[in-house]
């Protein structure tokens, strides 16, 4: 019963972020446009939620890529769908 509440509770989730995405893509490439520079963006993980971090290290090494802001950027990138400057990947 409980996982069931929760697999309903994660699709209602996710189809609100679906819904909102146009209106957040769109203000993405306002801020981008209106910044002209760089503009920094940070997070702060809790100790529960180290299994983040490991999947962002874990991506970004089976990407080739060189760092977690590397990983970040290329997911905003792909989900605003908007072009962000990719750090360079790690030579082999």
């Amino acid at each position: 019963m409980y996982l069931l509440g929760k697999r309903e509770r994660h699709a209602g989730n996710r189809a609100a972020i679906e819904a909102e995405r146009p209106e957040i893509a769109a203000w993405a490439r306002e801020e981008h446009a209106r910044a002209g520079g760089r503009v920094p963006v940070g997070t702060v993980f809790t100790t529960d939620e180290t299994r983040v971090l490991e999947a962002i290290d874990a991506y970004a090494a089976s990407h080739n890529l060189p760092s977690r802001s590397a990983v970040v950027r290329e997911a905003l990138s792909q989900l605003l769908d908007i072009q962000v400057e990719i750090e360079p990947k790690r030579s082999a």
